[in-house]
């Protein structure tokens, strides 16, 4: 047994390797719908790579399927910030003693828009008024995944998705896989995991809104032919991120089970997080969750929270908020949720709630459904 243990261990090392980064390349990604996260490990702070053991894994740890042996649905709906809604399916099928596929569906939308024209700021006219052209935007991810036991305590899985994103008649697609692995220490129900999500192409727009009519001689007194041209969008990155976490049932008995969890996170696109999460599940048929999300960079979460702008006279420029003597910027990334677990006979019901602070971007509530057959 000593074999698996060692290369688990240093799978984990390998996978987590980019957590000693020590900057932030901000918005130097795209897809971010790509990280808002979904199940019941929102409710416990994003702290769930580790756990992981439900239809949430297809987001969260492929490997986690291995652990799975019944068949599931799941749905959550999310009324995300700005009228944003973000649903999620997936379907999860036992293959016996192969393993466990997992199929998920996620789909961001956001309402229509006006298309305005450009204001020209030398003119004493505002141009930049409605057209009555409406057009929308959204995004999705189609997801395969497999996730296997290889022994008694290591799992592993890999997810294939494909990444689209929609704005009026233009649209971006790539691919990108997920990779995990899971680890049951024996001891006290400890798990450890590791994950890299979102490892793919790059993803440029094309459509009709980028081609356009280009006359090479516009002072030529000659007519001649437009050349049909088309604009070339910049690539952009996908939101990769790199999870290790652990997690404990600190309380395991018929009554009661109460588990702790914790994950780093390194995203390519932010700071490092370190989440927190729990979950108390008394008979089995209620649970309660809450959990914590803190960025390593104290200011960076400050201006994500709120707070006071500072004007900085030498710099002309407004500054970092100041919070002074106040803490309610710690609230940001707040999370709490419930869960219900309805026995229907030979089938099983599963409901769930939560809640996140988002700062200056208000809350968001999700709703959960999942059904056993």
């Amino acid at each position: 047994m000593r074999k698996p243990i060692y290369l688990t261990l240093a799978l984990l090392l390998i996978l987590c390797l980019p957590l000693y980064a020590d900057f932030a390349k901000l918005g130097t990604s795209g897809a971010q719908f790509l990280k808002i996260s979904v199940g019941r490990g929102s409710a416990m702070g994003e702290a769930f790579v580790a756990v992981a053991d439900d239809g949430s894994a297809t987001y969260w740890n492929p490997a986690g399927l291995g652990l799975l042996t019944t068949r599931e649905v799941n749905f959550h709906h999310n009324e995300w910030i700005a009228d944003i809604r973000h649903e999620y399916l997936s379907v999860i099928l036992p293959l016996q003693d192969f393993g466990t596929m997992g199929i998920s569906l996620t789909v961001l939308t956001m309402g229509e828009f006006e298309y305005t024209d450009v204001d020209d700021p030398n003119t004493s006219i505002r141009e930049d008024t409605g057209t009555g052209i409406m057009f929308n935007a959204s995004s999705y991810c189609l997801g395969f995944s497999f996730g296997r036991m290889f022994t008694d305590r290591l799992a592993a899985g890999i997810s294939l998705k494909a990444i689209g994103e929609m704005v009026w008649d233009m649209s971006a697609t790539g691919i990108a896989t997920d990779f995990g692995i899971h680890y049951n220490t024996g001891w006290k129900g400890l798990r450890l995991a590791a994950s890299i999500n979102n490892f793919g192409s790059e993803l440029a727009y094309h459509g009709r809104q980028l081609d356009f009519p280009w006359d090479p001689y516009p002072d030529s007194p000659a007519q001649y032919d437009d050349i049909p041209s088309s604009k070339k969008s910049t690539p952009y990155a996908l939101p990769l991120i790199f999870r290790f976490g652990l997690a404990m049932d600190a309380i395991h008995n018929e009554a009661s089970r109460l588990t702790l969890a914790l994950d780093l996170n390194h995203p390519n696109d932010n700071y490092e997080t370190i989440n927190l999460g729990l979950e108390y599940g008394y008979l089995n048929t209620v649970f309660l969750r809450l959990g914590y999300k803190t960025y390593l960079n104290m200011e960076y979460m400050k201006a994500m929270s709120g707070g006071d702008p500072v004007y900085d006279e030498e710099a002309d420029e407004i500054t970092y908020p100041d919070w002074g003597d106040k803490t309610e910027y710690l609230l940001n990334n707040l999370t709490a949720g419930v869960g219900f677990n309805l026995n229907m006979g030979a089938n099983a019901l599963k409901v769930d709630y939560t809640y996140m602070n988002k700062g200056i971007l208000s809350h968001t509530h999700r709703l959960g459904l999942t059904i056993h057959f």
